[in-house]
């Protein structure tokens, strides 16, 4: 038997080659896991089931993330997902991107969102919706926000000092849609 991991809505084999198994389902033409899990493709009985791990948990809304800013709009940010967690417990991702809305940063009005974040920045937050094509999250809690930012100018981590962000290689002083968790200080 042949095992490999897979994820929700992964195509397994076609319909000519194996038939479904526990936790699979077919369209007539392929057969795809409904769950996360390893695939364990029966060869002797032609059949293809996912077993599911006991302790992998998908994240849902308000599920908090950690990501790194791929890029910034006026309205809107993008966020690769690199971690995903409910209090203590890890969650799986199987989308690794976001969007950050302008409306979701915080409760204060922001007139441009190239003010609060910029590209490469890790940032805290929380999912705020899930949807078949896009992930949603917000910032607009004290402790979420971003924990570590980089100098626009010459990319080094810059200090936190009174509310301000700081560069100690070049002196930029930036502004930050900020975690109260922020790295450094």
């Amino acid at each position: 038997m042949d095992k490999k991991i897979v994820m929700p809505g992964e195509e397994l084999a076609t319909v000519e080659e194996f038939e479904c198994g526990e936790n699979t389902y077919s369209d007539d033409e392929f057969v795809y896991s409904d769950s996360i899990g390893k695939a364990e493709f029966d060869s002797e009985n032609y059949e293809v089931k996912v077993t599911k791990p006991k302790n992998v948990l998908a994240f849902t809304s308000g599920t908090q993330v950690i990501g790194i800013v791929s890029a910034v709009r006026k309205n809107y940010a993008f966020i690769n997902i690199r971690e995903a967690f409910e209090g203590k417990e890890k969650r799986v991702f199987s989308k690794s991107s976001a969007t950050l809305l302008i409306s979701s940063v915080s409760s204060d009005y922001i007139k441009d969102l190239n003010e609060m974040f910029k590209k490469g920045d890790i940032v805290k937050a929380e999912i705020d919706s899930i949807e078949t094509y896009r992930v949603t999250i917000k910032t607009n809690k004290p402790e979420l926000g971003v924990v570590k930012a980089f100098c626009s100018n010459c990319r080094a981590g810059m200090q936190l000092s009174q509310d301000k962000l700081m560069c100690t290689n070049c002196g930029s002083v930036e502004n930050r849609k900020l975690s109260t968790e922020y790295s450094l200080k």
